[in-house]
């Protein structure tokens, strides 16, 4: 097995990571502490960081102000 040709995939995961972790830090993210969501993204990588794209970034998982997605009664 070449090693020499699996760097680049390494280093482009590391970055992809890198740049997560340093969205996360500067976002407000939904669904989860900011620690759970790094822990995610660096222990299921790379799928990890795909679904915090999509929950997180993408807006994919807007939060809403209930579970039905009803505005509290005032």
């Amino acid at each position: 097995m070449n090693f020499a040709a699996w760097f680049p995939i390494f280093v482009a995961m590391v970055v992809f990571s890198v740049a997560l972790l340093v969205h996360l830090a500067t976002h407000d993210v939904p669904y989860m502490p900011k620690w759970a969501w790094a822990m995610f993204i660096l222990l299921t990588m790379p799928l990890g960081g795909f679904v915090y794209v999509a929950v997180a970034v993408a807006g994919a998982g807007a939060q809403r102000d209930d579970a039905e997605g009803r505005s509290p009664r005032t």
